[in-house]
C-alpha cells in the first residue's frame, strides 16, 4: 500500500523546511513525496533543493491558488493513497508512516481514513469514531489528517479551484453524501496542524464559500439545511452547553429540533415546554459531573479552569494568555465545570454569589456588559467586581491596578496574541467594497430603551428600513438565505441602524464595527460621538440626536441618491492612524495582566 504525501508551498521557507525534514526521516520508505511550489521568491526555492534527494517531484511556478497547486500535485502522485501535508505542519514522528501502516492494513479497506487533529499550539480536535453526513454538514475532518484514495479524485473529480477555502470540505461532502464512500477512523495521529495559517471560520468569505457548498452539493435541500443549521446554532447548542450532554438530554435537544421547524407558535411552545423539562433533570445532570470532575482531580494534577456566567462569550480567547505562563512552569490544565477550579472566569450571566463563594487562588471578572445598567442582575455587578476578584475586564474607565478596560469588541475581531501587522491586516478588511443595492438594515431582538424605535421611526420616511430580528421583524433573509450571518447580510446595505442598548462612559459594543465591517455607515447612538478615541474615526458615523434629526435626515437622504456624495463619504478612513498602536496596547495589556494574575496567585511557583 503506498503512499502519496503532497506539499503545497508559497513563500513559507521555514514551514516548509519543517514539513521537507519530518517526511524524509521517515523509517517507513514506501511513499513518494510531491512538493508543488506557487512561485515562492523568499527562498523556499533553495529549502527543496537542499532536500531534493528525499523528493520524488517538486516544481516551482505560478499557480491560481491553493487547490490548484493540489490539484497539480494530485496529478503527478503515485501512491494509492494521499495525504496532503501542506508547508508548516509536519508528521508527528519519525514512525507515523510505519504506525498508520500498521493499523490500517489490520483493518477493512476503507476509501478514506482520518485522525484527530492536533494544533501546533498544543490543542486539540477530537472527530466522531463513525463519521455521518449530519455531523458533516456542521463541521469537517481535518484535511492534514486523512488518507483519500487517489482514483477517487480521478473518478469523482478534483478539487473545485472556484473555492479559496471550502474545498476539501465540498469533497468531503460529496464522497459522503453522494458517493457513500466509507470514511474509516484511526487512532494514530498523523500530523502537527499549523494554525498560524487558519483562517476565521466566521469570516464572510468562508459564509459565502459554505453557501456555495451547500448548492453545490445539496442543491434543492440548501435552504432546508441552512434553517436547521440556524435553529442547532441557537437553541439547541445552547441547551447543550447549559445543562450538559447525556444520552436523554440529547435525545430531548433532537425532540426538540424536530418540532421546532414546524410552525412559529410550535416553535415558542416546545421550547418553554423544553426548558422547563430540562430544568427537572439540571440538578442531577450537574451532581453527576461534579462527582465525575472530583474523582478525576484524585488522579489529576491538571490546573482547573472554570467558566461561570459566561453566556456566550468566546472562552477560548480568555485561554491564549494563559498558556505562555502555564508551559513556562510545566503546567497542563484541563477546563472544568463545577468542581472547585484554580483559575475561574465570571461575567454578569448568572447570580454574583458564585464569585463570592468560589475558593479559586485566580479569579478574573469579564463584563461583557454595561454594569451601570441596572437591567444587569439589578445592578449587582456595577462596581465591576473589582473588590471580589484578582482582576477585572469591562467597559468602564476606572484606574484601579487590578482592572482594565477590554471592551466587547475587540473579540470580535482581534486575537489577544495578533502582532500589529496581523491587526493592521484586519483593519484593512474593513475597507473591502460590496455592491450597494439596498438602503438601510436595522437587525435587533429588542427595544428596551426605545431609542431603536425612535430612529426608524425618522429613517423610515425616507424609505423602508429592512429588519430580520425580532424586533419589527419583516425580513426572513437573514435566517432563511444567510443562516443568522449579519456581517454577510449587512453587505448590499448602505445603511446600518446600530445604536448601543445602554449608555454608559466607555460602552462600545460590536454594533458600530459590523457595520463597518460590512461597508455600512452606521447610524449611531451611544456614549460618545467619538466612541473610541484614537481607533474610530467619528467622521464616518452618522451621530443620532432627538435634539438634530433633521439635519441627520438630510445628510441620509444626499448620501442615499447622490452616488458620487455617498462614495466620497466612504472614502474617508474608518479608523485614525493611531488605531493599530492602540489595539495592539489594548491587546498586550490584556495579555500582560491576565497572566500577572496569574502569577500573583502563585499558581505557577
Amino acid at each position: 500500500m503506498k503512499f502519496s504525501i503532497i506539499t503545497v508551498n508559497k513563500n513559507n521557507s521555514s514551514g516548509l523546511e519543517k514539513t521537507i525534514q519530518s517526511v524524509i526521516n521517515q523509517t517507513f520508505t514506501d511513499f513518494d513525496y510531491v512538493i508543488i511550489d506557487g512561485n515562492s521568491t523568499d527562498g523556499s526555492v533553495d529549502i527543496i533543493k537542499k532536500y531534493s534527494s528525499g523528493i520524488n517531484y517538486w516544481v516551482s511556478e505560478p499557480d491560481t491558488g491553493i487547490y490548484n497547486a493540489m490539484n497539480k500535485g494530485i496529478q503527478k502522485a503515485q501512491g494509492e493513497y494521499c495525504l496532503f501535508l501542506n508547508s508548516g505542519d509536519y508528521l508527528i514522528s519519525s514512525s507515523t508512516l510505519d504506525n498508520i501502516f500498521i493499523e490500517i492494513n489490520n483493518m477493512f479497506q476503507a476509501d478514506i481514513f482520518y485522525s484527530d487533529r492536533i494544533n501546533s499550539d498544543g490543542t486539540s480536535v477530537n472527530y466522531p469514531k463513525s463519521l455521518t453526513i449530519n455531523y458533516l454538514i456542521k463541521n469537517t475532518i481535518s484535511h492534514q489528517n486523512s488518507l483519500i484514495k487517489r482514483s477517487f479524485f480521478m473518478e469523482h473529480g478534483f478539487y473545485n479551484e472556484e473555492l479559496n477555502i471550502a474545498s476539501d470540505w465540498e469533497f468531503f461532502l460529496k464522497e459522503l453524501w453522494k458517493y457513500k464512500s466509507i470514511f474509516s477512523y484511526i487512532k494514530t495521529n498523523i500530523s502537527i496542524f499549523d494554525i498560524s495559517g487558519f483562517g476565521s471560520r466566521d469570516s464572510p468569505e468562508r459564509f459565502a464559500e459554505n453557501m456555495t457548498v451547500y448548492q453545490n452539493v445539496f442543491q434543492e435541500l440548501t435552504e432546508s439545511i441552512i434553517e436547521v443549521n440556524y435553529y442547532r446554532r441557537t437553541t439547541y447548542y445552547n441547551i447543550i452547553e447549559n445543562y450538559g450532554n447525556t444520552k436523554l438530554l440529547v435525545f430531548i435537544l433532537r425532540a426538540y429540533k424536530f418540532f421546532a421547524i414546524i410552525s412559529n407558535k410550535t416553535k415558542r411552545f416546545i421550547s418553554r415546554i423544553t426548558q422547563k423539562v430540562l430544568k427537572l433533570f439540571m440538578p442531577i445532570d450537574i451532581i453527576v459531573i461534579y462527582l465525575y470532575e472530583l474523582l478525576l482531580s484524585l488522579f489529576d494534577k491538571k490546573l482547573r479552569i472554570c467558566f461561570t456566567n459566561f453566556g456566550d462569550i468566546p472562552q477560548d480567547y480568555f485561554i491564549v494568555p494563559l498558556r505562555s505562563v502555564l508551559e513556562s512552569d510545566h503546567h497542563s490544565y484541563k477546563i472544568v465545570k463545577y468542581y472547585n477550579p484554580h483559575i475561574h472566569y465570571f461575567s454578569v450571566f448568572g447570580n454574583k454569589k458564585k464569585i463570592l463563594h468560589s475558593k479559586a487562588k485566580c479569579k478574573i471578572f469579564f463584563s461583557g456588559e454595561n454594569v451601570n445598567d441596572k437591567r444587569i442582575r439589578n445592578g449587582e455587578y456595577k462596581t465591576n467586581c473589582v473588590d471580589n476578584v484578582s482582576l477585572s475586564l469591562g467597559f468602564d474607565y476606572l484606574e484601579t491596578e487590578n482592572y482594565l478596560r477590554f471592551p466587547l469588541w475587540l473579540l470580535y475581531y482581534f486575537s489577544s496574541d495578533n502582532s500589529k501587522d496581523e491587526i493592521r491586516n484586519k483593519l484593512n478588511d474593513f475597507k473591502k467594497h460590496y455592491q450597494k443595492i439596498k438602503f438601510c438594515s436595522l437587525v435587533a431582538s429588542h427595544d428596551r430603551s426605545g431609542i431603536r424605535t425612535k430612529i426608524y421611526n425618522e429613517i423610515s420616511k425616507i424609505a423602508p428600513v429592512d429588519c430580520p430580528g425580532a424586533f419589527l421583524h419583516n425580513d426572513d433573509t437573514l435566517y432563511k438565505r444567510y443562516a443568522d450571518n449579519k456581517a454577510v447580510y449587512l453587505q448590499p446595505y448602505k445603511f446600518n441602524i446600530c445604536p448601543e442598548n445602554s449608555l454608559s462612559p466607555g460602552y462600545v459594543t460590536e454594533k458600530i464595527f459590523q457595520s463597518l465591517y460590512s461597508g455600512c455607515i452606521p447610524i449611531y447612538n451611544g456614549w460618545s460621538k467619538n466612541p473610541e478615541p484614537d481607533i474610530l474615526n467619528p467622521n464616518i458615523i452618522l451621530w443620532y440626536d432627538e435634539n438634530g434629526v433633521n439635519s441627520l435626515i438630510e445628510e441620509l437622504k444626499k448620501l442615499y441618491v447622490n452616488d458620487k456624495y455617498y462614495c466620497s463619504f466612504m472614502k474617508q478612513p474608518f479608523f485614525c492612524d493611531t488605531a493599530v498602536d492602540k489595539i495592539y496596547i489594548m491587546l498586550q495589556q490584556f495579555t500582560d495582566k491576565i497572566q500577572y494574575a496569574i502569577k500573583n496567585s502563585y499558581l505557577c511557583h
